[in-house]
């Protein structure tokens, strides 16, 4: 849910602010007490006057397909607010953020990531979209008065410097839950009302994995990342993270209108901007090639010379096959450990010291753990010159174990995250190599 736009130095993304909107209304009960036959206190006649004139407001959700980084494949949505007489025409973007803040990838994964919401003027805005080709739909919203002029003096208010900085959360806080808060807001909470214990059909793994197709790596890193929370079945309130389900969810709701008679929330619609990007995935594919081509990538190579090591050194011939064979297994299984190990201590870090919950309690770590680190020093050496070989058949014996533990858990359905893809993607070279390492080591390479 990213957006980065050209009037601002720092650059835009995908996630957006909270806070508590100004309700008014010219009905509202003064607080004391009052006998039964009296009548409701007028409001202030600069208030009623600030309301009449909000009726001419036109407020519309701005909702942005798809980009191309991987931060631009959640979408992006703004609020814009629109004055036919004062010539007003801003629109407020939750998703700012600087690439230039000090130590930014460490707080995006510790969880202590700022964003904040920032105006900009609109018709440059939908140019900026219209030039990176991003789908745009604008729908204008029935709202009283009362509800467009609370609208407008909370997003005034939120984007002061000393309200509009805001603690992101990629799923819970991010740049269209702060857009859905607002609505909600100045609305009383009909969104909420509607949505909290409605049910979706999607999970927080199932949408992220649906919305990075296309960006194999991304989905790959997001499908080990995420822990057992980002696979239960979200609320269609929870789903609003996505502003294309934001979009498309306020299309069928009806809110209170002015007389107390529901109306339908969305005025009218339209496309701004038609883009020439593919759309977005209905579904996410459930066994993408590059899962399957990790698989391949690492067995094929290691089951080719593996299996002429262990043959040459069996039988004691080949010797000059034998050593070559060897060494170019020291190096797949220094690259393989290494690069899995690295994988298992991010996801202990994030365990350990990020406030992101859906990493947490990850059964990836049994697949990826971080001993691989200890394993690609050790097994290399033990596969060319036998060096550490007790420490080597340990270390890659209880990485296998770890992922063949892995693979039954999966199989069997025991816990409630989704780890079948990244299983198949990792687990058959982790449990070869357990089975490979102590058949070389405990054979004493050749050295004729």
């Amino acid at each position: 849910m990213s957006s980065r736009h050209p009037l601002n130095a720092t650059r835009a993304a995908f996630v957006p602010l909270l806070a508590i909107a100004l309700a008014v209304s010219s009905h509202a009960q003064p607080s004391h007490a009052q006998p039964s036959h009296a009548q409701p206190s007028p409001a202030p006649p600069a208030e009623r006057r600030d309301t009449l004139a909000a009726q001419r407001l036109q407020v519309s959700l701005l909702t942005f397909g798809q980009g191309a980084p991987v931060f631009e494949r959640f979408g992006h949505n703004a609020i814009r607010i629109a004055d036919p007489i004062t010539g007003l025409d801003t629109s407020w973007n939750w998703g700012m953020f600087s690439f230039d803040e000090p130590n930014f990838l460490g707080r995006f994964l510790s969880g202590t990531s700022r964003y904040w919401v920032q105006a900009f003027e609109t018709v440059p805005l939908l140019a900026y979209y219209q030039e990176n080709d991003r789908h745009t739909v604008e729908q204008v919203l029935n709202l009283s008065g009362a509800q467009k002029l609370a609208l407008l003096r909370f997003v005034r208010w939120n984007e002061l410097e000393e309200n509009k900085y805001y603690p992101y959360d990629y799923f819970l806080d991010n740049c269209s839950t702060r857009v859905r808060d607002a609505l909600d807001r100045v609305l009383g909470g009909a969104l909420k009302r509607a949505w909290a214990d409605s049910l979706s059909a999607h999970s927080f793994r199932s949408e992220a994995l649906r919305l990075t197709e296309g960006t194999p790596f991304s989905r790959l890193g997001i499908d080990i990342a995420l822990g057992p929370p980002a696979d239960r079945r979200m609320t269609a309130w929870e789903e609003m993270y996505v502003p294309m389900r934001l979009r498309d969810r306020i299309r069928g709701i009806m809110v209170p209108g002015p007389d107390g008679v529901p109306v339908s929330l969305v005025k009218n619609e339209r496309v701004v901007f038609t883009s020439m990007r593919d759309p977005e995935s209905a579904v996410p594919i459930v066994l993408p090639g590059l899962y399957v081509a990790v698989a391949l990538g690492a067995l094929a190579p290691l089951a080719l010379f593996g299996g002429l090591a262990f043959l040459s050194a069996l039988r004691g011939r080949w010797p000059g096959a034998q050593r070559a064979s060897r060494l170019v297994l020291a190096v797949l299984a220094a690259v393989w450990y290494a690069g899995t190990g690295l994988m298992g201590l991010a996801l202990a870090f994030m365990e350990l010291f990020s406030t992101h919950v859906f990493w947490y309690g990850n059964w990836n770590v049994l697949l990826l753990s971080p001993l691989g680190l200890a394993a690609a020093w050790f097994v290399p050496r033990a596969i060319v010159g036998g060096r550490g070989a007790r420490v080597a058949r340990w270390l890659s014996g209880f990485c296998g174990a770890s992922a063949l533990i892995a693979l039954a858990i999966s199989i069997s359905g025991a816990i409630s995250q989704s780890t079948g893809a990244v299983v198949i993607a990792f687990a058959p070279a982790m449990m070869y190599l357990a089975l490979l390492v102590p058949a070389l080591t405990l054979i004493r390479p050749d050295r004729k």
